[in-house]
């Protein structure tokens, strides 16, 4: 095994020799340059903790603007090019995963993550400035969208490099950043827009996500050196294998459906309890089981593993879907909904990202992560505005969501075969019975 001096390693006395993780991966000549599992892993995976709280929380926070924007700033706007600027920001951080793989392997994960943090910074002060629906959808949609889209998939993807025995949970801890940004940001977004302006909150929050997000960009260092070869031809070469194709599909068929009741379920309780606080407490029980689920992973996937967790996690997210969109009809009903469909329905964030390197190997997660987000952006970007047609053509006049919740029950019908045919093929290759753990 060759060992080198990586371009973004903190000294030469990190270089050491290893074994390769995966005997199975694209490249058997795996150059490394330091061990994994060790404190400076954990440390990586707190660093990439802060990174996605403050860019999820970011993101999150967006319901305190929509609301804004919809009452208040631009109420003679339709909702629906409101609703756009939430849509395009998921998507844009969603599909530049694609291009976020390359720039990791050419420029590192530092300089990339740290110039998303640059980015995300200009995009929300320049928000700050406009006076226009279609410049918030250019700033905080599509540009912050796009800066996000620098910082998420390499923060998922260094942890997987990082840490082989507990992969599953060091990325849960990582993404469970995004709940706990979530829960603090959207607080703290509505206190400075209630108590200073919406114009400062906006300065404020770029600000904050510079400092947070660019101080941990500088933890990031390469462990392992990217595949050798075209980027196109390893993303082709990814993207052609039967355990991506249903990976990608699961993945595209969860984002067509899990903003259903993250939209929807909050609205429900305000028409059943008559307050207004009730949307925000249900949106706080949703993020706190997000953060709860996420670090679980870990443990659950050790348990019955990973292939199973996502098989068994989706096929839950479609039942509970069902009974409780459908058969219960209550204020309780629905935190008790949220909390359980926050904790199981971001398993697979952390999930995929181990079953992906150990599938195809570490050296080329950051690319098959990246391609595999790319797949959650088409999703969001499908489902969203099927799910505004349904509303509004079947259950707006009826104070009703039967047909926003039977899309989502479908779409996790859906992941779930999914994850069936890749808890198969999977099984296969390793020659596990279907009831054995994988």
């Amino acid at each position: 095994m060759s060992i080198n001096v990586a371009p973004d390693t903190l000294n030469r006395h990190d270089t050491i020799a290893s074994k390769s993780e995966h005997a199975s991966s694209p490249d058997p000549e795996t150059i490394e340059y330091a061990e994994p599992d060790t404190k400076y892993a954990w440390l990586v995976a707190i660093a990439a903790l802060l990174n996605l709280a403050t860019t999820m929380g970011t993101l999150n926070s967006f319901g305190v603007y929509q609301q804004y924007y919809l009452n208040t700033l631009y109420s003679t706007d339709s909702a629906v090019s409101i609703s756009w600027i939430s849509t395009l920001i998921s998507f844009c951080m969603f599909v530049g995963g694609v291009f976020t793989g390359k720039l990791v392997d050419k420029f590192g994960f530092r300089i990339t993550c740290f110039s998303g943090s640059v980015v995300c910074c200009i995009a929300l002060i320049l928000a700050s400035f406009t006076s226009r629906v279609w410049q918030l959808v250019l700033t905080q949609g599509i540009m912050l969208g796009l800066g996000a889209s620098l910082i998420f998939s390499p923060s998922i993807s260094v942890v997987a490099q990082w840490h082989t025995k507990h992969r599953v949970l060091a990325t849960g801890i990582a993404v469970a950043g995004g709940g706990i940004g979530g829960m603090v940001f959207s607080v703290a977004t509505e206190k400075i827009i209630d108590n200073v302006s919406y114009k400062w909150s906006l300065r404020i929050l770029g600000l904050l996500l510079f400092a947070i997000s660019g101080a941990s960009s500088m933890v990031y260092k390469r462990r392992i050196a990217p595949a050798q070869g075209s980027n196109t031809r390893l993303l082709f070469t990814i993207a052609r294998d039967p355990r991506f194709i249903c990976i990608a599909l699961a993945v595209m068929f969860i984002n067509m459906g899990y903003f259903e009741p993250l939209l929807y379920v909050p609205t429900l309780a305000v028409i059943q309890s008559g307050s207004q606080s009730t949307s925000s407490n249900i949106v706080l029980v949703f993020n706190a089981g997000t953060t709860i689920g996420r670090v679980l992973s870990g443990l659950i996937s050790k348990l019955i593993g990973p292939a199973n967790t996502n098989l068994a996690s989706n096929f839950l997210c479609c039942l509970f879907v069902c009974i409780f969109m459908f058969g219960i009809n209550t204020v309780v009903g629905y935190y008790i909904f949220s909390a359980l469909f926050g904790t199981i329905s971001t398993l697979y964030l952390a999930v995929n990202t181990h079953i992906l390197a150990h599938e195809f190997g570490p050296q080329v997660v950051a690319s098959s992560v990246g391609l595999s987000m790319a797949c959650c952006g088409v999703g969001v970007l499908v489902g969203n505005p099927v799910q505004g047609v349904l509303y509004e053509t079947y259950d707006k006049t009826h104070t009703k969501f039967n047909a926003v919740s039977a899309w989502a029950v479908a779409c996790f019908a859906a992941a779930t075969a999914c994850y069936m045919v890749l808890r198969w093929l999977v099984g296969r290759k390793h020659k596990v019975l279907w009831f054995q753990k994988i």
